[in-house]
């Protein structure tokens, strides 16, 4: 075995040590010492993202920067360290530092390293502002927040990482300070981490009237293991609000579901955490959780049909299987699904034929057949192909759209071509479902019916119905005149005339004005499409996830059609297709070149994506006047769909200095997949192209081409005074070549 240098330890367990480290920390910390305040900070950053130990001595220096900016990148760089040796700077900058942000991180490392000696400062600190601390005094007045709020938490952290004990009345003196900020939160998890002292102390708050300090206690008590903790939890248990119960079953049921204790949380009185306690623990008492199938609340039965589903150990009896069939069959809808899914699980042959006439049951809630399709998918296999394929011309979008997603599903998971499913797509795809039956005269008799009602109802006063038009009741149309209906005698009483108010002319044209005054319109989440080519676009687009040569030829054929859905479907189809297939049949191929001088400014990014996968020279010589498009768009698609071919690289110098700049990073990055030695000096004078715009991005790209020799290179300009101006981006690609 070789032995491992202390820089290689450093720099993260398996990761090869760079060469050029030493001189990217060297020269990291001169800028640290001596450049401008920007540069400064940047190098702080970048010297705790790299994290090798040379970065620790010119970090510590950079504690007693001028700039504040600058000292407190130094103190979080050093949190990422965690070295030790920054111990003694960091505490006297705990004490004399008047910059807030420094403080905080100084108190992270200070407890990360486990340095004893911040612990009493720490206590003074949880009680409050200390005389002893330099501080910044004017801070509040100009910024309007009291950043001591801050400093007491990150303290209240710090005595529970360095499990300091005798902290903990503080810190219970801290919550119970009325005039102090809400820290609950942060206190409970850190007594939590204190030993039985803190444990003691937080099962202490159970006892208080305040419901919100027994709900966070009893979250954080559920989370330990020990004897004390678990007391507490019991009573937290039986609390007398819900909402402490709920917050203690939650917090124990999601880390241990099979905790006994948590048993009785089956039978609460409460329908809330009865559902819960089902959700989180029910499959651990399958006994119990059978009678709840049938428990009062719908709340409660959908959760435990669901925890049902979630057993496979032979649960599958007749009676349960009944009982399940009937419930897919409940008014409550999110009974009917629940059960739809847990059918499918437990009793797959017998929930195909239920669940199938579910689905297809167009009077049923769309939910509950959503549902009923989902099962199906679940159970899988060829034979729920007919139930999915019969419901493909629905007339509720979503279930089509489900049906035929499924079926696409269904059909890449079988080896065999063709099958059931791929056959049914293909079909709808040619247009073979075409459900409509003349809607358009049906709707017209509809509209013509509607607006002979509408005619009777609204006729004018003096205007007579039909002669063969039914008696109908006449209901009030006003509050006086409910008021005479209900109370026939106080018209007599009121002195008015028995054949009632005659309306003035002004008075019929203000109720006319009422009539049409405008409401707020509903927008319908669901697109108005007719109903067959809706079918016909969305079998485009899931074909694209079947890699076969029939789809690829059918989707072709669909690119001739004179529907503009339709082709962009297709197009982006076989784009993928082709993007995992690494290639397409040359006829679609032919098809793609063909759209290429298509009007639609969609349909050609999409062929020429779709042409990426294609090789040969045909394909560069027609998508090569494409890198000047006037759409940018287009320009950055045809450098993706041609990266990797030898003779882009004669047209990369242009396209790195394209104004777009997606079009920019995609010839860099077209560059980058074919780069030998003399392109890494290029690419790093193109990090800073730009003002830098790309500088990370290209860092990235060297990273994983040669990252010394672009190390060397930006080391370069580092040495350069006359390129002072662009050494941001300098350090900045640095950092992202050397950090593990």
């Amino acid at each position: 075995m070789t032995q491992t240098s202390e820089t290689e330890i450093a720099t993260g367990a398996g990761l090869k040590n760079s060469p050029a480290l030493g001189s990217v920390c060297t020269a990291l910390g001169d800028i640290l010492s001596d450049g401008i305040d920007v540069h400064r900070c940047q190098a702080a950053k970048a010297l705790g993202r790299i994290g090798a130990p040379d970065s620790v001595p010119p970090l510590i220096k950079a504690l007693l920067d001028e700039d504040e900016d600058v000292r407190t990148d130094a103190a979080e760089a050093l949190l990422e360290l965690a070295d030790p040796k920054a111990g003694e700077q960091l505490f006297e900058n705990l004490l004399g530092d008047p910059c807030t942000e420094v403080k905080l991180a100084a108190i992270e490392t200070l407890a990360k390293i486990q340095d004893d000696r911040v612990i009493p400062w720490l206590r003074r600190m949880v009680k409050g502002r200390d005389e002893d601390i330099v501080w910044d005094e004017e801070e509040f007045f100009s910024s309007g927040w009291d950043d001591w709020v801050e400093i007491q938490v990150r303290a209240v952290k710090a005595l529970a990482e360095l499990k300091v004990a005798e902290a903990v009345p503080d810190i219970v003196a801290a919550i119970d300070d009325e005039n102090a900020q809400d820290m609950i939160e942060a206190a409970f998890k850190a007594l939590a981490k204190m030993g039985p002292d803190g444990v003691e102390a937080l099962a202490g708050f159970l006892d208080r009237t305040d419901t919100r300090l027994r709900r966070r206690a009893a979250s954080v008590l559920a989370t330990i293991e020990t004897e004390t903790a678990q007391d507490a939890l019991a009573r937290a248990l039986d609390d007398p609000s819900e909402e402490v119960r709920l917050a203690a079953l939650r917090a124990r049921g999601e880390l241990f579901p099979d905790d006994p204790a948590l048993a009785g949380m089956l039978a609460d009185a409460d329908v809330d955490v009865r559902a819960l306690a089902v959700q989180l623990i029910g499959r651990h008492h399958p006994d119990t959780l059978r009678a709840l199938l049938d428990d009062d609340a719908a709340k409660v039965q959908s959760a435990a049909l669901a925890a049902y589903a979630k057993i496979d150990d032979g649960v599958a009896d007749d009676l349960l299987v009944q009982r399940l069939c009937l419930k897919t069959g409940s008014p409550e809808i999110d009974v009917s699904v629940a059960a739809s899914a847990t059918l499918g699980a437990v009793a797959p042959d017998v929930a195909r034929d239920e669940l199938a006439k579910l689905l297809g049951d167009a009077k049923r809630p769309l939910a509950i057949r959503l549902g009923a399709l989902t099962g199906l998918v679940a159970i899988g296999g060829g034979k729920v192909v007919g139930a999915l394929v019969a419901v493909i011309d629905d007339e509720q979008r979503q279930i089509r759209l489900e049906a035929m997603s499924a079926l696409a599903k269904l059909a890449a998971a079988n080896a065999d071509w063709p099958n059931s499913a791929g056959t049914a797509l293909l079909a709808a795809l040619r247009g073979e479902y075409d459900p409509e039956v003349d809607e358009t005269a049906e709707a017209g008799a509809t509209a013509v019916a509607a607006a002979a009602e509408e005619k009777t109802n609204n006729s004018e006063p003096g205007e007579s119905a039909p002669a063969d038009a039914p008696a109908r009741e006449r209901f009030p149309t006003s509050t006086l005149d409910s008021m005479l209906k209900d109370a026939p005698g106080i018209a007599s009483v009121v002195g008015l005339p028995e054949e009632g108010i005659e309306l003035s002319k002004n008075d019929m044209e203000r109720l006319a004005m009422a009539r049409r005054v405008v409401g707020k319109k509903k927008m319908s989440m669901a697109p108005k499409v007719v109903r067959h080519d809706d079918i016909r676009r969305y079998a485009a687009r899931v074909l694209g996830n079947l890699d076969h040569e029939e789809v690829t030829l059918e989707l072709a054929a669909s690119l001739e059609l004179d529907d503009t859905e339709m082709r962009l479907a297709a197009a982006d189809s076989l784009a993928r297709i082709g993007a995992r297939a690494g290639g397409l049949p040359q006829t679609v191929t032919q098809a793609l070149l063909g759209k290429l001088t298509a009007d639609d400014r969609n349909l050609k990014l999409l062929s020429i994506r779709a042409l990426a996968a294609c090789g040969g020279d045909e394909i560069f010589d027609r998508v090569q006047p494409y890198l000047s498009d006037q759409d940018s768009f287009i320009r950055a698609e045809a450098v993706r769909s041609l990266t990797g071919r030898d003779r882009l690289r004669f047209e990369i110098d242009d396209l790195l200095i394209d104004p777009d700049p997606s079009v920019r990073m995609s010839a860099a990055e077209a560059l980058a997949g074919v780069a030998g030695p003399e392109d890494i000096e290029p690419l790093v004078e193109f990090a800073f192209s730009f003002e830098g715009y790309h500088g990370r991005q290209t860092a990235r790209l060297l990273r994983g081409l040669d990252a010394d020799r672009a190390s060397a290179a930006f080391l370069n300009i580092l040495s350069d005074p006359e390129r002072r101006r662009v050494w941001s981006v300098a350090i900045e690609a640095l950092e992202e070549l050397n950090q593990p």
